[in-house]
């Protein structure tokens, strides 16, 4: 039976943190009736496997993009689009308008953290009569998502995020209600994980270290640590990241062992807030098992599955009740 159990939060730590085109001739001259050279009396070589793998990487040349605005214009509305990393205030505007503080075409994957923006600048200045505009993200001729940009009398910026996986994208910007009517277009490139398994966001599985103690002190040392423990009696769980990490409600999954090492049967997950930034945290209220051999994971809490053997975990340890 899943038991979920809420428990009290300790925090520390600090931020650390070429239109292929082939052309066959008719190679009978007609003024002189001089016949065509004979073909060869052998057909051309088949390429060779480097010729062919070089020809294959000719064709999936990325795209070479620079961090130049895309331009354009619809029903006399211009508009201007720059793709960024990162956006900021425009400091020399009193108004709230935005510019790009790092453009780029090329951009990272980071799991469930958004990581690719664009801002936009009109001319002239929209106002009740121009084009109301949405940004429509495509890969491969098929839409992804959307975001509609808001319309303010005499706007003059905007900007959007999303979060968009690996992978070589057309970014519109379109007419609101007629996505027919394009006023520009920009390619932007995700570059392939590197990351891999995260254990959450951006931040990679695996990081960190899982004790088993019978308390945490107020120095945050593990008290009686071991890797064994009595059947039935209380034990805490401790987490320490080599990073912080922004808030998140994090979480604990245990499972019983099947004699080959591997995850068995669920036990039960535990649940405990994180609020601001922390590097590590720990249960305070003891938790029991009965003999057996367990495997506990460090877990964000949306990463929380009752099939065992996960891949998307802060840490895990292994422990021998007896």
């Amino acid at each position: 039976m899943k038991l979920t159990r809420c428990l009290l939060l300790f925090l520390a730590g600090s931020a650390m943190f070429a239109q292929s085109k082939f052309s066959a001739k008719d190679l009978l001259n007609k003024a002189t009736g001089k016949p065509a050279p004979a073909a060869p009396a052998t057909a051309p070589a088949a390429p060779t496997p480097a010729a062919r793998t070089e020809a294959a990487k000719a064709e999936t040349v990325a795209p070479v993009l620079t961090a130049e605005p895309a331009k354009g214009t619809l029903r006399g509305q211009g508009a201007e689009m720059t793709l960024c990393e990162k956006m900021q205030k425009d400091p020399t505007s009193p108004q709230w308008d935005v510019v790009c503080a790092k453009p780029t075409k090329t951009f990272g994957y980071k799991g469930s953290v958004t990581n690719v923006g664009a801002t936009f600048r009109f001319n002239p200045p929209m106002t009740s009569r121009t084009t109301q505009f949405k940004v429509i993200l495509y890969k491969d001729n098929v839409m992804q998502e959307y975001r509609e940009i808001t319309f303010n009398t005499g706007f003059k910026t905007a900007q959007i995020a999303m979060t968009v996986p690996p992978g070589t994208y057309q970014m519109k910007l379109v007419d609101q209600f007629d996505t027919d009517q394009v006023a520009l277009t920009d390619t932007l490139v995700v570059a392939k994980d590197t990351v891999g398994d995260r254990a959450t966001d951006n931040v990679k599985s695996r990081i960190g270290t899982l004790r088993v103690c019978s308390e945490i002190d107020d120095n945050w040392k593990c008290v009686n640590e071991s890797t064994t423990w009595k059947a039935n009696t209380p034990f805490n769980l401790y987490v320490r990241l080599p990073q912080a990490i922004s808030g998140l409600v994090a979480g604990w999954a245990i499972f019983k062992q099947l004699p080959d090492g591997t995850d068995g049967q669920f036990v039960e997950d535990l649940m405990q807030g994180i609020n601001g930034r922390a590097a590590y945290w720990a249960t305070t209220n003891g938790n029991t098992l009965p003999a057996g051999k367990y495997t506990i994971y460090s877990i964000a809490w949306a990463n929380r599955a009752t099939v065992g053997n996960l891949t998307q975990y802060f840490a895990k340890t292994t422990l021998t009740v007896k």
